[in-house]
């Protein structure tokens, strides 16, 4: 799939002709061929958004077919700022997503302040960067996903499964990547772009060794099913009845929360809870009964009623138990020669209370397409590493929102003092950041840094951040000592909604 004597990119130089296919408008060649493995959400986004910027592109995936496991996940604005090229796409977007508001409650369900809205949402906070869109938040990831594989099928992107990428090889001399599968195949292209999850074997040649994962401590209880299974549930049934819209529950306690969606059609369901079960896995199909997942409520009669209904009429041994952990930022996500670039999990995982992980997956994914489109093809190298720089500091500062977060909603609400701010708070420099416009403003000022050294500061963080590395041992080590680090992270520079 290599391209040596492909033409130089045609940056620049007015079209010959129009490429309009499902409405989108393709931008002229760049004379580039990308491979993506994986096609999870941030692996298809990427490959729509290559094809869209010129860049050939084809997609392998280990799994037979788009994976049926998960639940939800909520998505941002600045990952949906490119959507708007994709008109059949953004249609499909509105019919599946869950315009939910929020509730926060004590665990017996005595709500704490009012219904909201997600922070972008609320009248009077700054625009969001996906504006004129509404953006709902709450969606299926299946849905997501097959939304995103119906987009590359009707752009004719080719999307092969049953294919286990078992490592990777770089050749600098020449241009170009190989993906090597377990059966001995190979797969080569100008660029790799290896989205393929927290598995990937792809650190062996970005930071020459594996990541390592931490265990956090933390057990998530998670699911999703068909409200139909709630007929009959003593309080779940008429709740369902009287919803006028979905509804994004989080109960707080000590140690422990629980946050479900309910819409007429669905219902999912997530608890955290302390726990250093040595046989819990980071996998989907590490299922247990619903009696398990029940007891992982501490005193589990005095939580609401509701989130027990739910849990009770789960599909029996459909609830997964996933092992918590983390692994610290990583500053690098590109090989040596940059023909191999990591892309969502495979470079940056999240603890679930970022609320950011499918978020700043497609962040990339709109980001590392802009940056490709302004190099040749001998240039692809350093395109990638100007998208590493653009990107870290901002993915790393938003990791770190995750074990901050756990401060707010692991300890217990109290009934009768109403809360003014909401929990999980995030602001506007998140979801009002458009990446492909931050790539096309900042990529010459950012290459010039990395080729001589020239100054260089993202400015896709927090107005006045200060920004400092940061590890899990560290965060750690400064709560169990009594310190606020979500008061002390979330000062640090403008994190406000206006």
């Amino acid at each position: 799939m290599s391209s040596e004597n492909a033409p130089a990119s045609s940056l620049g130089l007015p079209p010959s002709k129009n490429v309009i296919v499902d409405g989108v408008l393709r931008f002229p060649p760049t004379g580039s061929k990308a491979l993506v493995v994986g096609a999870g959400i941030g692996g298809l986004m990427v490959a729509l958004e290559c094809w869209r910027k010129g860049i050939e592109v084809e997609v392998v995936e280990k799994a037979e077919k788009i994976s049926p496991l998960g639940d939800i996940f909520v998505i941002g604005p600045s990952a949906m700022t490119t959507f708007h090229h994709y008109p059949n796409m953004v249609k499909e977007y509105d019919e599946i997503a869950h315009d939910a508001r929020i509730t926060f409650a004590t665990k017996n369900g005595t709500e704490v302040m009012p219904p909201v809205e997600f922070e972008w949402n609320r009248k009077g906070v700054a625009q969001n960067s996906a504006y004129p869109l509404r953006v709902k938040g709450p969606i299926s990831r299946l849905r997501f996903a097959e939304m995103l594989f119906h987009q590359c099928k009707r752009l004719h992107i080719s999307v092969t499964f049953g294919v286990a990428v078992e490592r990777y090889e770089e050749d600098i001399a020449n241009g170009s990547a190989t993906a090597i599968t377990l059966d001995g195949r190979r797969f080569t292209a100008d660029l790799i772009i290896a989205a393929d999850g927290i598995g990937t074997k792809s650190h062996a040649v970005t930071l020459g060794q594996p990541v390592r994962a931490h265990k956090t401590g933390f057990l998530v209880y998670r699911g999703m099913y068909s409200t139909e299974r709630l007929k009959g549930a003593p309080v779940a049934e008429d709740f369902i009845r009287n919803l006028e819209s979905p509804v994004l529950h989080f109960l707080k306690a000590d140690k422990v929360h629980c946050v479900f969606l309910l819409s007429k059609s669905h219902v999912s369901i997530g608890i955290t809870t302390e726990g250093d079960d040595v046989a819990a896995i980071e996998s989907w199909s590490s299922t247990v009964s619903n009696e398990t997942a029940l007891s992982s409520l501490p005193e589990p009669d005095t939580w609401s009623p509701l989130i027990l209904d739910i849990i009770r009429h789960a599909p029996e041994n459909s609830i997964v138990r996933w092992s918590l952990c983390f692994r610290n930022p990583q500053p690098r996500w590109t090989s040596s020669g940059g023909r191999i670039v990591q892309l969502g999990d495979s470079a940056h995982s999240f603890l679930p209370t970022s609320g950011n992980g499918a978020t700043q997956s497609l962040e990339d994914a709109a980001s590392l397409p802009e940056c490709l489109r302004m190099v040749s093809n001998k240039e692809v190298g350093i395109a990638t590493k100007v998208h590493e720089l653009l990107r870290y500091q901002r993915v790393s500062l938003i990791q770190h929102t995750g074990f901050v977060n756990m401060q707010d909603v692991h300890r217990e609400a109290d009934p009768h003092v109403v809360e003014d701010k909401p929990p999980l708070h995030q602001g506007k420099w998140l979801w009002a950041h458009n990446p492909e416009k931050y790539a096309t403003e900042n990529f010459t000022k950012a290459r010039a840094s990395l080729e001589n050294g020239s100054p260089f500061e993202n400015t896709n963080l927090p107005l006045g951040h200060k920004w400092s590395d940061w590890t899990m041992e560290d965060e750690f080590s400064k709560q169990n000592a009594g310190i606020r680090t979500a008061h002390e992270l979330k000062t640090n520079g403008d994190w406000g909604l206006v």
